[in-house]
């Protein structure tokens, strides 16, 4: 049986995990959100619109993990409500509405120009738009002053990841790649979290 070459819009290699450690990972993951939810003691939790809004951020970063380890995707279908509602929440919450607009562009701006980047040195696609959304989503929950730190969190626990996934050996047909949507979702939940702890 042979397989189809991909095509241009899933030119990415296979980054799916199975279902059964896709679901312990997610647990995992839960469990963690839940941890540093209650260590960061962040007085602003005990509004209660503060935390039906850290409720929906967290349950949709939790169910884009699980979705990006089981796909390698993060649907549209669930990361523009997630920007729509960041951009809501600010303009009726906390958080200033310009800050939280500019961290939804620039969030998408950072990873969509480097995804173009990338492309263009290696030939093919290494980032997929989905991240860049997910990082948009991100900057409008916590702003765009919050980016750094979202993306220097993920990128510790993508490099985890990367260093477990390296000691495999993989063909040259079956480039090592990474669902990079969890470790994003887990650096802007800390920085939510954290809130003006992290404040730069």
């Amino acid at each position: 049986m042979t397989k189809e070459p991909p095509t241009e819009q899933a030119g990415f290699p296979d980054v799916g995990v199975g279902a059964g450690l896709a679901l312990a990972l997610t647990i995992a993951a839960t469990i963690a959100y839940a941890a540093i939810f209650v260590l960061s003691g962040n007085a602003s939790w005990t509004d209660p619109t503060a935390l039906y809004a850290s409720l929906a951020l967290g349950a949709s970063l939790i169910l884009l993990t699980y979705v990006d380890l089981r796909t390698g995707l993060l649907p549209d279908l669930l990361t523009l409500p997630l920007i729509v509602g960041g951009l809501v929440y600010a303009a009726f919450g906390a958080l200033d509405w310009r800050n939280a607009l500019a961290g939804a562009v620039i969030g998408y701006l950072l990873i969509a120009g480097l995804a173009a980047l990338w492309r263009r040195l290696r030939g093919y696609e290494g980032i997929g738009l989905g991240d860049a959304k997910l990082l948009a989503a991100g900057g409008a929950w916590v702003g765009a002053n919050q980016l750094p730190l979202v993306l220097m969190s993920a990128s510790t626990l993508g490099l985890v990841a990367v260093l477990i996934v390296s000691k495999k050996q993989l063909s040259e047909e079956s480039r090592a790649a990474i669902p990079f949507g969890p470790a994003l979702g887990f650096g802007v939940w800390i920085c939510w979290c954290a809130g003006d702890l992290v404040a730069l």
